[in-house]
């Protein structure tokens, strides 16, 4: 500790605190008790001065989409890579891990790709280094995934001709080179986060060359003083802080703030809203950015999620909860019950705030010409009556009924709601009005899709959420996926990828967040490894020793479960395709009668695929059987499971 207060000491004084192992609390500034005078013993380097407890080539901050491609580059390119990781095992994967699965691809043709994606920025400003780089990279994604991650070519797909996907096959087709834009997998069978999967599996394969660190967040980027070089990640661990030298670079990949919700009404103007994906992405990466004098771009852009109404809304849910995204089995059909009827979308006040059959692209809807996120009240509500009842609930699910709000007259709506009397009363009667004359001379909704409400109750009121698939926010970027400064200029060893910062500034196209993942993960990883000449600020004296070291520690890798105990009549069965990977279970058996099956490890996700873990063996055990039905929502996971019971069977013969 002697040595770290020694490094802690230099670091205050030089206005960096956060370069030690310890930290001076935000805010505070430090007394003369907490200033130990340094004896300065010779030059030497600040890097030297900075306590490391471990040194790496490449160290990539994320393991969703961004930071496996970014990690398995680096690694291809010949580094030694340390991955850090947030979340625990088996909520890793970012928003990647929960998405569509579905990657844009321009078909080749730079030059339609570059022109519809120029075409997305509308009227705002944007980047020609950047949007080239990401354009040429989406023409050409069928090529790097098999080239360069190893996807069968025989597998890929293009989707454009499936109904379920055609809108977003272009999602624009009004811009020009549309008729080039598709959205394409690389398996032809598709699945819950396959995608996912295949990235993880390639920086399992590279395991000699990539540590992983769960439950490890970065929280400080290390920057020499003088000249701004990155050359570390402070990263806490197992209840210790430890300083992580970066030889080469540093990949903050990191996703957005969409879990953050300060950040969310800071820079969205959103009181409150509910993430689609990952719970993990807190807008770390845009205060470490702040910290070392990274320029943010695209802090105000955001997504929701898919084809549907109102802008991409969910159900109400408890803050850190995922979101319980309306029904979208509709895919934005006018003639359903959210868009077509005695149905309304109102504000806090009771009045209406924007057209209820307009069908949403990302959470974009049109307006004024363009396609933009609405304008979010406080409050929002869905309302009804009791002719729209029975169609509603067959699209709402059973889980939220119980927050629908029952009242038998406007006036009585109003007190239990908040919303203003007056105003509700009149936003019904100009409904009705419009309904009678088939115009909707406030917003434009069709109207056949209009039918007057009832003039006495019962009336329903259920509240909603805007729901956030991603944010785009965080530090800027340059065509080499460099940070940029403030001042213009990249910050030296520093890059980004995927949603840390995304291209997206204004209309988005699906699928685009899974290529820029792929294009800026693999050019920052690749940028990174390079080695590259460093000159040190000179400051004090050289401490520290670096424990951690490639192949030292690492979270991931191949699966061993030696470690599981077996007893008499006790047997182990792994089977694969789980959304995770790999499960693992332990089957005891009764002479030739399964008395217990139990699952001993997975990488499910809770609320998911621990909904088969929860039901699957019991019913295993009842059949006697592995022909027992999978769980819905978490068809993966059960039939993981089957298969790891069958492994384990097939051992007791």
């Amino acid at each position: 500790m002697k040595k770290k207060m020694l490094a802690i000491s230099l670091a205050l004084a030089m206005g960096f605190s956060l370069l030690s192992g310890c930290t001076q609390p935000s805010g505070e500034k430090p007394t003369p008790d907490a200033q130990p005078t340094a004896k300065v013993l010779g030059e030497v380097t600040f890097e030297n001065t900075v306590a490391w407890d471990g040194e790496y080539d490449v160290v990539v901050v994320g393991f969703g989409g961004a930071g496996a491609a970014a990690a398995v580059s680096a690694a291809d390119a010949g580094a030694n890579v340390l991955l850090l990781e947030k979340a625990p095992e088996g909520h890793e994967g970012g928003n990647t891990r929960y998405c569509g699965q579905y990657i844009a691809y321009g078909n080749g043709d730079h030059e339609a790709t570059m022109a519809y994606y120029t075409a997305l920025q509308g009227n705002r400003s944007y980047d020609g280094e950047v949007l080239e780089t990401y354009a040429k990279g989406i023409a050409d994604m069928k090529d790097t995934l098999v080239n360069d991650f190893g996807a069968d070519p025989e597998a890929w797909i293009a989707w454009g001709f499936v109904p379920i996907l055609a809108k977003m096959s272009p999602e624009y087709p009004e811009l020009p080179g549309s008729d080039k834009i598709d959205l394409c997998t690389i398996t032809a069978t598709g699945g819950p986060s396959h995608f996912w999967k295949f990235l993880r599996q390639n920086v399992t394969d590279r395991a000699d060359k990539i540590d992983v660190w769960f439950e490890s967040p970065a929280v400080h980027l290390i920057q020499d003083p003088g000249n701004k070089t990155i050359i570390g990640v402070q990263t806490e661990r197992g209840g210790k802080t430890l300083n992580i030298r970066a030889k080469n670079g540093v990949v903050m990949a990191c996703g957005g703030f969409e879990n953050n919700p300060e950040m969310i009404e800071s820079y969205l103007g959103i009181a409150k809203s509910a993430p689609v994906g990952t719970l993990y992405n807190t807008g770390d990466g845009v205060r470490m950015a702040m910290e070392v004098g990274a320029d943010l771009w695209h802090m105000d852009v955001y997504e929701g999620d898919g084809i549907g109404f109102y802008g991409s809304m969910s159900y109400v849910v408890d803050e850190g909860e995922r979101a319980i995204k309306m029904d979208s089995s509709a895919l934005g059909d006018p003639n359903c019950a959210f868009a077509s009827g005695s149905v309304m979308l109102l504000a806090a006040d009771g009045s209406r705030y924007l057209r209820e059959d307009e069908v949403s692209r990302h959470g974009h809807i049109y307006q004024g010409g363009t396609w933009d996120n609405p304008k979010r009240p406080t409050r929002s509500f869905l309302f009804f009556d009791g002719a729209q009842r029975e169609a509603l609930l067959a699209m709402i699910p059973a889980e939220v009924h119980d927050q629908i709000i029952e009242a038998d007259s406007l006036a009585a709506m109003a007190e239990a709601t908040g919303m203003n009397a007056d105003i509700l009363a009149k936003t019904v009667a100009d409904f009705n009005g419009f309904a009678a004359a088939g115009e909707d001379l406030a917003f434009g909704r069709s109207g056949e899709h209009m039918r007057a409400f009832t003039k006495s109750g019962p009336y329903y009121a259920l509240e909603l959420l805007p729901a956030i698939l991603n944010t785009q926010g965080g530090a800027r970027r340059n065509g080499n996926a460099e940070v940029v400064g403030a001042d213009g200029d990249p910050i030296p060893h520093l890059y980004s990828a995927g949603e840390f910062g995304g291209v997206t500034s204004f209309m988005y196209q699906g699928g685009g967040n899974m290529a820029e993942c792929v294009i800026f993960g693999q050019l920052a990883g690749r940028n990174a490894a390079e080695p590259k000449s460093y000159t040190s600020t000179v400051l004090s004296e050289t401490i520290g020793e670096k424990t951690y070291t490639i192949g030292v520690e690492s979270d991931i890798g191949g699966a061993d479960y030696s470690d599981i105990p077996l007893g008499e009549n006790e047997y182990l069965g792994v089977g694969a395709g789980g959304m995770g990977g790999e499960v693992a279970v332990k089957v005891t058996m009764d002479g030739d009668q399964i008395a217990k099956v139990e699952v001993v490890r997975h990488m499910e996700t809770d609320g998911i695929g621990t909904k088969a873990i929860d039901a699957v063996p019991e019913a295993i055990v009842a059949a006697q059987s592995t022909e027992v039905d999978n769980i819905a929502g978490a068809t993966m996971t059960s039939k993981a499971i089957k298969a790891a019971v069958e492994d384990a069977l097939s051992k007791t013969k």
